[in-house]
């Protein structure tokens, strides 16, 4: 049974009585499923396939595919979030959209890892990336519709510890435990549908009122508007900022540091990464709700994301590299237990939650970090290429300070 069941003909504004712990649990286990869709591919699953399938051209292929997913789900997403805003099934519109983005997702991602050619692989990965667009849009509304504001950072860190958990545990699966590569999308595709159920199954979702709403005739570009986009900017920024610097780390490895087993290795700084990411996780969505404040704990965030790239940048060896591990792990689970708070604070119409929210995830997910990548390595090095993630979350750390509505 839902933590806020209310009748069939109240508002969005009226629902949000607090969530309870299980629910909470719940949710985190649904975004754990979507995570492991979602974050494996660009960060190992899809540079080794592309390793495989043609070794010599392996960074040309990984970015297009990464690319291409990033492409779909930048068209996807507003789109999904637009029907998800104006559909009412009776299992509940956000559940729904939830649960049928999980079935089309994994039934392709299962697929992936015996394909032989990128072209093959390319098709079914556009499959997993309107599945993805689906359910990150749903998941996403779900905090703005039924949490109410002093819940929020407990719920955003719902949605991003489960993140670095489902890239570690991902991560040792596919290296350690199924490190073939064909059974290992298998086995992550089975793992993800099976984690959101419980919480799509188990709790129901409170009917909102969808009536059609008067049209308007001019657009208002409202200091509610401005801050939304602000919050949008500093969220593109920082997420692409980390994606440079993450998603070649395995070249970089076997390239730079030239170790013998790049992929435990690998491992390692993810583990590391974990802790860290969970502590700073809990840690800022308890304090961001007792403390009624975001904007601070963003800037936090996106510095210390900025020293990890500039210790890679500066200092290539092992030992640094877990130094920054350890950075990058702090900063970036404080930006994810606040960030989503902060961008479901300034949100400017409670009945284009989805829309707006699938808006800016679409945004998010623009191919900047393998553009850049790919750019940048073709004419230089990864000193560069962290030096210019190190800027770019610089930039949405100042982003964010334009921000007027919220603390």
């Amino acid at each position: 049974m839902s933590a806020a069941a209310v009748p069939a003909d109240t508002t969005a504004a009226l629902v949000q009585t607090p969530v309870t712990r299980g629910w909470l649990l719940g949710f985190a286990g649904a975004w754990f499923g979507f995570w492991l869709l979602m974050m494996l591919p660009g960060q190992f699953m899809v540079v080794k396939l592309a390793s495989l399938i043609d070794p010599s051209e392996k960074v040309g292929v990984s970015s297009f595919l990464i690319a291409e997913m990033s492409i779909v789900v930048v068209l996807a997403v507003p789109l999904i979030g637009w029907w998800c805003d104006r559909s009412n099934p009776r299992f509940g519109r956000r559940r729904t959209w939830a649960l049928g983005g999980f079935v089309t997702a994994t039934s392709a991602f299962a697929l992936v890892g015996i394909q032989e050619s990128w072209q093959a692989a390319a098709v079914l990965l556009g499959v997993v990336a309107i599945g993805q667009s689906s359910v990150l849009v749903s998941l996403a509304a779900m905090i703005a519709d039924q949490v109410p504001i002093e819940q929020r950072g407990r719920a955003s860190a719902a949605m991003g510890i489960p993140q670095v958990i489902a890239l570690a545990l991902g991560m040792v699966i596919v290296t350690e435990l199924v490190p073939q590569v064909g059974p290992s999308w298998f086995v992550i595709a089975a793992l993800a549908m099976l984690a959101p159920l419980p919480f799509l199954l188990g709790f129901s979702e409170p009917r909102i009122d969808i009536s059609p709403r008067p049209v308007r005739r001019r657009l208002q570009w409202s200091s509610a508007n401005r801050d939304f986009a602000w919050a949008g900017v500093s969220r593109v920024l920082v997420n692409a900022g980390n994606l440079v610097g993450t998603t070649y780390l395995l070249y970089f490895l076997v390239d730079v540091l030239r170790l013998d087993d790049a992929d435990s290795a690998l491992m390692v700084l993810i583990l590391v990464y974990l802790v860290a990411s969970a502590l700073a996780s809990w840690a800022g969505g308890a304090l961001t709700d007792r403390l009624r404040s975001r904007r601070v704990f963003v800037v936090v965030a996106a510095g210390l994301q900025v020293a990890a790239a500039l210790t890679l940048a500066f200092s290539p060896a092992w030992t640094s590299s877990l130094v920054a591990a350890v950075l990058l792990g702090l900063g970036y689970g404080l930006f994810l237990a606040v960030d989503q708070a902060l961008l479901t604070d300034v949100l400017p119409d409670e009945t284009t939650r989805a829309r707006d929210l699938g808006i800016v995830n679409s945004v998010q997910h623009l191919p900047i970090a393998p553009l850049v990548g790919w750019l940048v390595l073709a004419v230089a090095g990864y000193t560069e290429l962290y030096v210019i993630a190190a800027v770019i979350m610089a930039l949405g750390g100042l982003a964010v300070t334009r921000i007027r509505s919220v603390r």
